[in-house]
């Protein structure tokens, strides 16, 4: 491919990145949100955690069907149109005061935002050279990460000027005018005449579904962040911290927060040595391995661990745990291009039902263990035996992911 039009294709990436991005934020943003809103409307804290609870189920619901629709008729249209719904969502989430009103808000949301991360790789793998898509993978990640990291801040100091309605407002108005963007730059027709991309999605394609590796590699992905991020690091590490190695609360946040950093950095370096290494498939399993020994070792050996040794080993947890975004590389490897959308989608959606599932698994292992709420920290072992409720299913991942079968040779055909 000529210069020219690679950099149009990393610029056309780029723009439906920032998208994923502004989901990210929008993501993470009931952790700022929580206490002013309910506050403001005189309910309590929970009722507010219930409306916002909607948005997993119905973003991964949507997995599917956004799949679909992004290989029917493009990351253009379904983003711009995305990215609307998602800025409607978020001012129908304050334009009345009521939880009914919320939950429908929050319900958009989800819809839009379930098409952001997949038309991103969408975008990737019809605007890039297929040797870079691994890399514009981790980097998509990145820039998310980055999105819910400086989003926060960002927001917390909208609602310290505006209060959380006019910095919702704000928002809203500024997604709006985004999806104008995604419309005007994500397919130019300057690029389009020089590398025409045809729709030929059909229904039968839909036989992907049937694919072993496809339910194998999406599997793995769902295990390595059900695990590692939503069970043990979005719920209970830094009580974990706090209880097992005994660290206030401002360090054990500070611990924490170096899985997010890990991942942030690993996610576009793991193509790069996954190419140095000529296979992806030979880095993931290493990464693998490397992720279970780390995770054990934080979890089954606190008296051995300094405060230096947590950072460490909470930053590689999370580099080596981000490799797992290889699993995208490698289904665009198996299946042919027309129906990368739905085939990512089927993946994307693993991960989130994943993530519900095991923090599920995780609350209820620890109340039996604990014979109460796992706050109170009855039994000094608690951790310890739940957390092998999560050690369990990451060597499972590791059996998985070493059944997969990957062609490079031949990429067009559905194994």
């Amino acid at each position: 491919m000529r210069l020219r039009t690679i950099v149009v294709g990393w610029g056309i990436w780029l723009v439906a990145a920032l998208f994923y991005a502004l989901d990210y934020f929008q993501h993470t943003s009931p952790s700022v949100l929580l206490t002013p809103i309910a506050n403001s409307m005189g309910v309590g804290v929970g009722d507010i955690v219930g409306v916002m609870a909607i948005y997993f189920p119905v973003y991964a619901l949507s997995q599917i069907p956004a799949g679909i629709l992004l290989d029917k008729y493009g990351p253009r249209w379904c983003l711009s149109i995305a990215c609307m719904v998602m800025s409607l969502g978020i001012i129908a989430f304050i334009i009345d005061s009521s939880l009914v009103t919320m939950l429908i808000g929050r319900i958009l949301i989800a819809i839009g935002s379930a098409f952001a991360f997949l038309g991103a790789l969408k975008v990737a793998s019809e605007s890039l050279p297929k040797s870079v898509f691994p890399i514009a993978v981790g980097l998509t990640n990145t820039i998310g990460v980055l999105g819910g990291i400086f989003g926060q801040i960002l927001l917390t100091a909208l609602i310290h000027d505006m209060g959380w309605k006019g910095a919702m407002w704000l928002i809203g108005y500024i997604g709006i005018a985004f999806s104008f963007v995604i419309f005007i730059l994500v397919r130019p027709k300057s690029y389009l005449k020089e590398n025409k991309v045809t729709r030929s999605f059909h229904w039968r394609d839909l036989a992907a579904f049937k694919s072993i590796n496809l339910w194998l590699i999406a599997v793995y992905a769902g295990i390595m962040v059900g695990t590692v991020v939503n069970a043990f690091s979005e719920l209970y590490d830094v009580i974990f911290l706090q209880h097992v190695y005994h660290l206030d609360a401002y360090a054990a946040a500070g611990v924490s927060s170096m899985i997010f950093i890990g991942i942030a950095v690993g996610g576009p370096l793991h193509g790069v040595i996954a190419r140095m290494l000529g296979s992806h498939k030979r880095w993931m399993v290493i990464a693998n391995i490397l992720t279970i020994c780390i995770f054990a070792l934080i979890v089954l050996t606190p008296h051995y661990i300094s405060l230096t040794g947590l950072y460490l080993l909470y930053f590689f947890l999370g580099f080596f745990v981000s490799s797992m975004l290889l699993a995208f590389a490698v289904v665009d490897q198996i299946f042919p291009k027309n129906i990368h959308g739905t085939v990512l989608a089927a993946v994307n959606m693993t991960i989130g039902l994943s993530g519900a599932l095991f923090q599920y698994l995780v609350d209820i292992a620890s109340h039996w263990i604990n014979g109460g709420d796992i706050k109170t920290i009855h039994n000094p072992n608690v951790f310890s035996l739940s957390f092998l409720v999560l050690l369990i299913p990451l060597i499972v991942s590791a059996v998985l992911l070493w059944m997969v079968k990957i062609n490079t040779t031949s990429q067009n055909r559905v194994r």
